[in-house]
């Protein structure tokens, strides 16, 4: 088959297209390349043929590198969404040892379970943050937009971030007060905004663990076998997971209403093995 290629002049772009394709560039460079303030591992010129837009176009829409770069991260913080949910907490429970969960009539029995489910949860829940492109590109601009020397431009990235934490706080709050109830556990000083706290808290050590985690790996994902909060069962804990189950069981304390029988032992087994589908249910998403 022989295939005629054309050498015409290539179709004009609008300027709104030329627009869209740069910056759709900028975004798959950041995604494959990672995110630095200055930008200075980004080339235009690379963008200009990644994107199919003729130089004129694009440098009288940036004349320069920091325009451009400004109105990116402007896009990548826009586009931030920070997901509630903790992936793969459904498999990670299955490792839990169901035998923790046959003496959970006594109470050295409910602890030892409790500690455990909190350990699996805030561990998955945090290594699952630290592999995500989409974590690390958020901790990049929430550290680097306060550099930002036009103060327009810091405020309006900051303003994106704040809506995108917001909505996750919100959401965790919520998964945070399922989780609790699930496992027989109250608030110990309740009131209309404790969980949000209590979620904002514990963003706000993971994201401290995320900047160490990517820089020094190893601090932050080695184990230390350990039996840590009342617990008699000894586990591998990473300093994360003690920071953030430290404190979560520092805020709640055993509901003193709830009777462990069997019938109550039995919904907790079933909860535990569908505990993303009750979160779901909660926070009214479909499964």
């Amino acid at each position: 088959m022989t295939i005629t290629r054309g050498f015409g002049r290539r179709p004009r772009l609008s300027d709104v297209e030329t627009e869209r394709r740069m910056l759709q560039a900028g975004v798959r460079f950041v995604a494959e390349q990672g995110l630095s303030l200055s930008l200075e591992h980004l080339s235009i010129e690379e963008l200009i043929q990644a994107a199919g837009v003729s130089r004129t176009s694009s440098y009288r829409r940036w004349p320069t590198k920091d325009l451009f770069g400004a109105d990116l991260l402007l896009l990548l913080a826009s586009a931030t969404e920070l997901s509630g949910e903790i992936a793969g907490l459904s498999d990670a429970l299955a490792s839990i040892d169901l035998e923790l969960l046959k003496s959970i009539d006594t109470e050295q029995g409910r602890r030892d379970a409790v500690v455990a489910i909190l350990r699996v949860v805030m561990e998955t829940d945090f290594l699952a943050m630290l592999d995500s492109t989409e974590w690390r590109q958020y901790t990049a601009l929430r550290a680097a937009h306060v550099g930002l020397p036009d103060s327009d431009l810091r405020e309006r990235v900051a303003s994106e971030l704040r809506d995108a934490e917001r909505r996750f706080t919100q959401a965790r709050a919520t998964a945070l007060q399922v989780l609790t109830s699930l496992v027989g556990y109250r608030l110990r000083c309740p009131d209309a905004d404790a969980w949000e706290r209590l979620s904002l808290t514990l963003g706000a050590v993971s994201t401290g663990m995320l900047v160490r985690g990517y820089s020094d790996p190893e601090a932050v994902r080695s184990t230390t076998t350990l039996s840590p909060f009342g617990s008699s069962v000894a586990a591998p804990w990473s300093v994360a997971t003690l920071a953030s189950v430290g404190i979560l069981l520092d805020s709640v304390e055993p509901d003193p209403t709830l009777m462990w029988d069997e019938a109550r032992i039995a919904a907790l087994r079933a909860r535990v093995a569908d505990i993303e589908g009750t979160i779901r249910h909660v926070q009214g998403r479909p499964g």
